[in-house]
């Protein structure tokens, strides 16, 4: 896809990470567009690639996914779709924004209404909300065309609860971190090609591959931070 090889490029992120000093994660946040084509074959791939490595793998749904056959395929341990996790101090809860036959996202209502009672009912826990599409603008005018939909639902929910501390996402195939007030919003690059940020036309950038790591600490702080690929197979 776009001149990669997008399995390889995938395999070869999955070895970086192995050898990043913070190995072994307590998880793995899989941000959505896990295959191209919405094929069994393809969740069947990526859980064989991901299923032996030891550690929880959270997965949310992107444009080009295929929800239902994702929670048939990866539906069990160590695999979770959607849902939430408890760990240590913090609550991360992963939001469905699929919408069918669409690019853009949605949160849908009755989600939105377990998000806010979810949040209600833990108030003396840390969260962090993962999803795939974008609910902040990107400064791209294409991009931000597909994004979340009703983000502003979305964020006046989370603007209710100061014990969000963070919005993490997929979908942009870039890299950014930034706040909205003590809000951290950040999205990860993908395991392929990267779209070139600021740019009102789609167009990639030269970026290799990547991931993000984030460490969540026990008062609430988050680090992050994104390694890109330094030997890119696939090219």
């Amino acid at each position: 896809m776009r001149g990669v090889v997008t399995f390889d490029t995938f395999l070869t992120v999955i070895e970086q990470m192995q050898r990043d000093e913070r190995w072994p994660p307590d998880a793995i946040l899989a941000t959505g567009d896990l295959v191209q084509d919405e094929s069994r074959g393809g969740y069947r791939r990526f859980r064989s690639s991901l299923g032996d490595l030891g550690v929880p793998i959270y997965c949310v749904a992107g444009n080009h996914d295929d929800p239902a056959l994702m929670r048939e395929i990866l539906g069990q341990p160590p695999f979770q779709v959607d849902g939430e996790a408890a760990l240590g101090a913090w609550l991360v809860i992963f939001l469905n924004t699929h919408v069918p036959g669409e690019d853009s996202g949605t949160v849908a209502e009755g989600d939105l209404a377990r998000l806010q009672r979810r949040l209600a009912d833990n108030p003396d826990k840390h969260v962090l909300i993962c999803m795939h599409h974008q609910p902040v603008p990107m400064g791209s005018a294409w991009l931000d065309g597909v994004a979340l939909s009703n983000a502003k639902a979305l964020l006046e929910i989370v603007d209710r609860h100061a014990h969000v501390r963070g919005l993490v996402w997929g979908h942009v195939h870039q890299s950014s971190d930034r706040y909205r007030g003590n809000l951290r919003l950040l999205s990860t690059p993908s395991t392929c090609a990267q779209f070139l940020p600021g740019s009102d036309f789609f167009a990639l950038d030269n970026r290799p591959p990547g991931y993000r790591w984030i460490a969540l600490h026990p008062d609430g702080r988050i680090d992050s931070g994104v390694q890109w690929l330094t030997r890119v197979d696939g090219r």
